[in-house]
């Protein structure tokens, strides 16, 4: 018995199933799913979700601006700047094999700074808050990290105060 005619249409619709799949849900006749905390008409820097399930976030987009979020969809924790002009400030060192790259901001009495460091090859991300009582906290991603935190070097303002810094920052930054 020659099964080679019934094969070959079991094969154009796997070969098309595995082409929506690689397409996203845009190309299945659906809208563009929203992962994280960033909407689709927005850029996002960094996203990942933290080890108790709330996602960390820096979205841009024409309404907000760039903006840090922390929390759930729907259900958002913190959103800086609620309103007004935010003050993000950018640091990097690099070595061979190190890689660090931080963009910060002052909230009320607490410093945030979203990271994501490599170190050889291992990875760490998140966001670092440190109150005006010196007490730390770091919220670090579990799974997959989007981070293109390195592109906000040419727009925000270097950081002088970061040691990543080492200290000092280009003229003009």
């Amino acid at each position: 018995m020659n099964r080679l005619p019934q094969a070959a249409p079991r094969c154009a619709l796997l070969a098309a199933l595995i082409g929506l799949a690689l397409a996203g849900p845009a190309a299945a006749g659906g809208a563009s799913r929203q992962e994280g905390l960033c909407t689709t008409a927005e850029t996002a820097w960094f996203s990942c979700r933290s080890a108790s399930g709330a996602w960390i976030a820096l979205c841009e987009g024409a309404e907000h601006g760039l903006q840090y979020r922390f929390g759930r969809p729907g259900q958002i924790a913190l959103a800086y700047p609620a309103a007004g002009r935010p003050d993000f400030r950018y640091a990097h060192y690099f070595r061979a094999g190190v890689d660090r790259t931080e963009v910060s901001f002052r909230n009320d009495d607490a410093d945030y700074a979203v990271f994501d460091y490599t170190e050889g090859r291992q990875r760490s991300a998140g966001v670092r808050v440190l109150t005006a009582s010196g007490q730390e906290k770091t919220f670090a991603c579990r799974g997959p990290v989007h981070s293109r935190l390195g592109a906000l070097e040419a727009v925000l303002p270097c950081d002088p105060d970061s040691a990543l810094n080492l200290g000092s920052c280009p003229a003009g930054r």
